[in-house]
């Protein structure tokens, strides 16, 4: 099992980042960091 863990504060100016890691990593969990919902 692959855990990866991505801080996405200020994701909007860089949405390749997450789909680059999710396609380098292929994890099967991702944690979210500072969604601030």
């Amino acid at each position: 099992m692959k855990i990866v863990s991505f801080n996405i504060n200020g994701l909007r100016a860089r949405p390749h980042q997450l789909a680059a890691l999710i396609e380098k990593h292929q994890p099967d969990v991702i944690g979210l960091q500072e969604t601030k919902v």
